[in-house]
């Protein structure tokens, strides 16, 4: 009789959430891929360059440096995802064209949508730029013309609680020599 019991005992242990627990040393089983990134986040973002302006420019073609367009370099910022799948932001960027740099102050939203693996695409539509967003100031009309729409990859890294995103620009809307911004986003 005491065998059947203590038998009884030690698999229902076995079965239990504290024994996974205990099996596992306290962390979790990982579990499905996320489904959205559904939160408030901050971001950095730095360049890197394309392989254009290495290009030789024989056989008649151009690297592009010469013709690239004022491209941000480096970015902050924080961004709000929610469940639907929107996402809205605000961004301080440092822009350059080569001769000049110009910190650019503006807010945006777009879209996104995530795989079931976890990796997804943002795409930024709306951007709010006006003259007072340039420091130093600008021509007037001129400083909306240096941020437009955007399209990033990216893989959300789920650590607990907390979300990792990392982020890849993956337009090039300028053509030619293109600085591509990569970081990641943690949740606020």
């Amino acid at each position: 009789m005491t065998k059947r019991v203590i038998a009884v005992v030690t698999f229902g242990f076995f079965l239990s959430p504290f024994a996974v627990e205990a099996q596992t040393g306290g962390r979790p089983k990982p579990g499905p891929a996320p489904k959205d990134l559904n939160g408030n986040y901050s971001f950095r973002l730095t360049p890197v360059t394309s392989f254009a302006p290495w290009y030789d420019g024989t056989n008649g073609k151009d690297s592009g440096v010469v013709t690239a367009p004022r491209q941000d370099i480096l970015r902050v910022g924080t961004f709000v995802a929610d469940k639907n799948g929107t996402v809205s932001g605000h961004t301080i960027a440092t822009t350059d064209d080569g001769l000049t740099t110009v910190v650019i102050d503006f807010t945006w939203s777009g879209t996104y949508h995530v795989n079931d693996d976890g990796t997804g695409t943002l795409s930024i539509s709306t951007v709010n730029v006006t003259d007072t967003s340039c420091a130093p100031a600008q021509t007037a009309g001129q400083c909306a013309t240096f941020e437009g729409s955007e399209s990033y990859a990216f893989v959300i890294n789920n650590h607990g609680e907390d979300k990792l995103v990392s982020l890849i620009e993956t337009d090039n809307a300028g053509g030619g020599a293109k600085i591509f911004l990569t970081g990641e986003a943690s949740r606020q």
